[in-house]
């Protein structure tokens, strides 16, 4: 089983983010992926005024939301000291931060690094945050068997179980497919095949 990488520096960055020979994803990617989440946000009639990144690396996020939600702020936290200092976001973990709720929070990428205990703190974390919607990107042990591209995906990391995430979240949200969790104080009706199964 692999073993959850402690280092962050930018060589990390270069190899799994930068290098188009060994990145796992590119910008086009991130736009889809962005378009996508602000779009179901709209249709669902979830307005989106400001948005948290936990664990923003080298803010993709930020790039690519830029062309949906060209004026809503943005606030970036990364544990890289690499990143913080290239690109002036706030230092922080996932797992403590403490700042003001946002309507969407995305944490793309980041759970599987914690300690099991880390992650459910993180988890609490993010429903503390996410006043109206959650996007979360993490890789479970399914995914590594089946879905992810081990010749590009980090593969120190820690593998868990979808089912394990899925009693987290279901704490405190509700599915709604496609990596968006809304929160269970939310006034958005989905219907039942909407939510993630």
């Amino acid at each position: 089983m692999p073993q959850p990488r402690d280092v962050f520096d930018h060589a990390y960055y270069e190899r799994f983010y930068a290098d188009p020979s060994t990145r796992v994803a590119d910008t086009s990617d991130d736009q889809k992926l962005a378009r996508f989440v602000i779009s179901y946000l709209d249709y669902l009639g979830v307005c989106i005024d400001s948005v948290l990144d936990l664990g923003c690396g080298t803010g993709r996020w930020k790039a690519a939301l830029q062309a949906v939600l060209p004026d809503t702020p943005y606030t970036g936290v990364e544990i890289s000291d690499a990143m913080c200092e290239k690109h002036g976001w706030f230092k922080g973990s996932v797992a403590t931060w403490k700042g003001p709720r946002s309507d969407l929070v995305v944490c793309h990428g980041v759970l599987q690094y914690l300690s099991d205990a880390d992650a459910k703190k993180a988890i609490k974390n993010l429903a503390h945050h996410a006043d109206k919607a959650l996007y979360l990107e993490v890789v479970s042990k399914e995914d590594w068997a089946h879905n992810v591209d081990k010749q590009l995906t980090d593969g120190e990391i820690n593998l868990r179980k979808a089912s394990w995430y899925r009693r987290q979240l279901s704490e405190h949200f509700h599915s709604a497919g496609g990596g968006l969790f809304l929160p269970k104080h939310s006034p958005v009706v989905l219907y039942e095949l909407e939510r993630g199964l």
